[in-house]
């Protein structure tokens, strides 16, 4: 699912999970590039406390640049979280329950340290029909969407989720499912508001997803998302050590599949992170089957709509799912600078090519 990884990501990715072996000493070079990674890999808070821990060592100018950077990612999550606070007083004051997702829940609850888990945006998830409303309660404090819905009835009742700008740059990506396509589809997002766990932010106490839920969100993420990298990998082994087997079985009923965790803790225990997953975990993956999700665990919004499409039941719902992709609110062609035109001409280029040999 990505490229192989190097032995200072396995380590930085095992960080405080598997029996260290003696300190890796890293050039200036080395830490720079790690350093320059995409924010989205969350390398620099990593190796920042890999630097702390004596895991890696580096000469004092290099460490100061690690502090700094560090430092930055850590200024960044404060300001997310206080966006968190404000969203979520809202969503409550507008009678919406919430569930915070994905980075602020899982450094505050799973990491070893909070300042080891950096995230560069706010992922908050409300009850499946009510994603528009959410949406709307929010405008009052400077979020809009940063591409309208095709159609407001389509994403209450089909999005995966919505992207909410802030004036101040930061992002809120509301969410009513976990995971697009069919497999996300097939999950009771009632029983994700069945239970909680408390999730304390500044002073405020907000309420996240329970341990099982985190982990088979984290392996969905890994799995059907659209960016991966070591910090996704760090995150299923993480909730994996939160998690027994015995626990997560127990939640199939719920539409989860075994075969996306499988294929997920296969990829996270890629080379050197096999020993950061637990014995119990190890011997079930020996029992389950990876590829049993089959080609609904292609990422891709074409590639997942397809597969929802045969969802529905009857030409009326499935008419009713395809016509705002085929014909999408002007607002939505103007926010991805297409005209009708364009847009047509964009999806009968895509279903002949689907046609070519």
């Amino acid at each position: 699912m990505t490229d192989a990884p190097t032995p200072i990501e396995d380590l930085l990715v095992t960080l405080g999970l598997a029996h260290g072996s003696r300190p890796v000493h890293l050039t200036p070079g080395e830490a720079g590039s790690l350093l320059a990674r995409p924010a989205f890999h969350g390398l620099t808070a990593l190796l920042g406390a890999a630097v702390d821990t004596g895991d890696v060592r580096v000469d004092i100018a290099t460490s100061g640049e690690v502090t700094r950077g560090w430092a930055e990612a850590m200024a960044r999550a404060v300001e997310l979280d206080g966006l968190l606070l404000e969203v979520c007083a809202a969503l409550a004051q507008a009678g919406i329950p919430t569930r915070v997702l994905k980075g602020a829940a899982v450094a505050t609850l799973d990491e070893p340290d909070p300042a080891w888990r950096s995230y560069q945006d706010v992922d908050v998830l409300v009850p499946a029909n009510r994603l528009m409303a959410a949406a709307d309660a929010l405008a009052p404090l400077g979020l809009q969407p940063a591409v309208p819905p095709v159609r407001r009835g389509w994403a209450d009742r089909h999005a995966k989720s919505l992207t909410l700008r802030h004036h101040s740059g930061m992002q809120v990506d509301l969410h009513r499912r976990l995971a697009g396509g069919p497999l996300g589809a097939r999950i009771r997002t009632d029983a994700l508001f069945a239970g909680g766990d408390d999730l304390p932010v500044g002073t405020a106490t907000l309420t996240a997803l329970v341990a099982e839920h985190r982990f088979l969100h984290a392996c969905y993420h890994a799995v059907l998302g659209g960016t991966r990298g070591p910090r996704h990998r760090r995150d299923v082994l993480l909730l994996a050590r939160r998690v027994s087997p015995e626990a997560v079985e127990h939640r199939w009923d719920e539409g989860w599949v075994s075969g996306v965790v499988a294929a997920a803790l296969r990829w996270a225990t890629a080379d050197g992170a096999t020993a950061a997953l637990p014995p119990a975990w190890t011997a079930w993956c020996e029992r389950h089957d990876a590829d049993s999700a089959g080609a609904d665990a292609t990422p891709g919004f074409q590639a997942q709509a397809r597969g929802e499409l045969r969802l529905q039941r009857g030409l009326r719902a499935k008419w009713a799912y395809v016509w705002p992709l085929v014909w999408p609110s002007r607002a939505h062609l103007q926010a991805r600078r297409r005209t009708r035109t364009s847009h047509l001409r964009r999806l009968a280029r895509t279903a002949l090519a689907r046609r070519s040999p």
